[in-house]
């Protein structure tokens, strides 16, 4: 793996084209990925074929001729689009030495890595990444040498005599992937602690979820208007579940949650290794499926979000589309969205009205999904003072002033205004 994070290393990305619908997608992206990692990709080298050679990955005519190109341009890393087993890798650098070689999984492991801040992502991305390296040494072969004997438990660490240095080095990567799961699981049993308390909570809990770079953390930057909330235009900058809480326009106050973003081919050790971050959506009211609508090819990247998004989810929640960046649009393109789209909200998230204009729209189809009710409440002048005191906790749709007091439409959970109601706080 690259050592050096500010070196800038020349690269070359291998790819089998299989007939992939997405495919030159699939390049964009991994060239994206490299990028951020400090990969300058100088060319590719595609070849076309039903599948990926068993023995090298690419034909082996087709190796000969990357060696001349590496050669040309004085590469020093080779990125393959697709896993790399371990008999391909040491088949391919048995005639192409002195290169470094990364498959697609590998970078994005390495995005997670350098991006990882809190410490439960770190182990996160740790065990990913142990879970993905041990099928390699369980591939290598004889070549491992031995490595000394002695007694059980002394010196060496090993077993026995005779244990080789890929078993002790498989040993001691499963009781590291054994000892994460368990830290993990941990943390895991705090947070669903923590849910299940947000889950009965009056407050509604909004998750977005999107692709990478849709613009998620800008959103909630915007709707908090928490100017601390780091915004980065690099893949993955958001890797734990950033909260807060947020005021309709009505004063409804509900907590926005933003996680880890989506892409293309997203190893299963990532997922598998993010599922208890990612399951926070389960406790959620609604979920926001924030979409970048400025791309031309946001249709496949919405299909890969529904897809993760069914992987995780338990239970049925409600799932509204957001298209974001809408000021990238032009009048005719934004009419024509709406036509396709018709239950899909549109936002831009550098754009204050926008961001006042979603949250009304929001509130509209929370109303329309039962996530909250409106109820409408009669308060005489004396007890305007409940009015007072429910501001920051309870949305007011509509106030209309009446004989001796209001008649005032509240909007909230409904199992707040029935406490509210069985406490004798609000009358019916």
């Amino acid at each position: 793996m690259i050592e050096n994070k500010n070196e800038v290393i020349q690269g070359i990305i291998v790819a089998v084209n299989r007939g992939d619908l997405d495919f030159d997608k699939q390049i964009e992206e991994l060239e994206i990925l490299c990028e951020n990692i400090g990969i300058n990709i100088v060319t590719e080298v595609i070849q076309k074929r039903k599948n990926i050679d068993k023995k090298t990955y690419i034909g082996k005519g087709k190796i000969n001729e990357l060696a001349e190109i590496i050669s040309a341009f004085k590469a020093e890393i080779l990125i393959f689009n697709d896993p790399i087993s371990v008999s391909q890798r040491k088949n391919i650098q048995e005639r192409i030495i002195d290169v470094e070689i990364l498959d697609r999984n590998e970078v994005i492991l390495e995005i997670f890595k350098r991006n990882a801040k809190t410490a439960e992502s770190k182990l996160q991305v740790e065990l990913a990444t142990l879970k993905y390296e041990l099928p390699k040494i369980m591939g290598l072969g004889k070549e491992m040498s031995r490595i000394g004997g002695g007694a059980r438990g002394t010196g060496t660490g090993t077993r026995g005599s005779g244990e080789t240095f890929l078993e002790y080095k498989r040993r001691n990567i499963r009781d590291r992937i054994n000892y994460l799961k368990k830290q993990l699981k941990e943390l895991e049993n705090v947070r669903e602690i923590k849910n299940k308390k947000r889950n009965e909570s009056y407050i509604p809990q909004i998750s977005i979820l999107g692709y990478t770079s849709a613009g998620k953390s800008t959103l909630l930057k915007a709707l908090s208007e928490d100017k601390a909330i780091f915004t980065s235009k690099k893949l993955f900058s958001t890797l734990s579940t950033l909260s807060r809480k947020v005021q309709f326009p009505s004063g409804l106050p509900a907590i926005f949650s933003d996680t880890v973003g989506f892409i293309r081919k997203l190893p299963v050790e990532l997922i598998e290794s993010f599922k208890s971050t990612l399951d926070e959506i389960n406790y959620a009211d609604i979920i926001l499926e924030l979409i970048d609508i400025s791309e031309e090819n946001f249709e496949e990247k919405m299909k890969v979000v529904e897809h993760i998004i069914d992987d995780i989810l338990i239970e049925k929640i409600h799932r509204i589309i957001v298209f974001n960046k809408i000021d990238l649009l032009n009048f005719e393109r934004i009419q024509h969205i709406k036509t396709l789209y018709p239950n899909a909200l549109l936002v831009s998230a550098k754009d204050k009205n926008s961001i006042h204009e979603f949250l009304i729209e929001l509130e509209k189809k929370m109303l329309d999904y039962n996530v909250i009710k409106s109820k409408k409440i009669y308060f005489n002048y004396a007890e305007m003072w409940k009015i007072e005191k429910l501001k920051n906790v309870i949305g007011i749709k509509s106030q209309k002033e009446v004989e001796n007091g209001y008649v005032v439409e509240l909007l909230s959970k409904e199992n707040f205004l029935n406490k509210l109601i069985e406490n004798n706080f609000l009358f019916e």
